[in-house]
């Protein structure tokens, strides 16, 4: 798996920027493995810091095999929803 670092709400993953974004509720939406051994990607959504995290189930948001294909389907989504990105 590959080493993840931190830097304020945008992670950094294998030189890739994947962004995070506020929904229309002020929930935290960005791409997780979930429980799998990272051969699934999807977007989830934390309603608050200390919550667990939801998959947002949607046809324009599936279940991908790449954290980038997940990533892009969020970035498409997100500019869509007019959402901002979690700074």
């Amino acid at each position: 798996m590959a080493e993840t670092l931190s830097y304020d709400s945008t992670l950094i993953v294998r030189g890739n920027i994947m962004n995070k974004y506020y929904d229309n509720d002020g929930g935290l939406v960005f791409v997780s493995c979930g429980i799998s051994d990272g051969s699934k990607w999807m977007t989830v959504r934390q309603k608050k810091p200390t919550s667990g995290t939801h998959r947002i189930s949607s046809k324009k948001l599936p279940i991908r095999t790449t954290r980038d294909e997940a990533q892009t389907d969020l970035d498409a989504y997100a500019h869509a929803k007019r959402w901002d990105i979690a700074e």
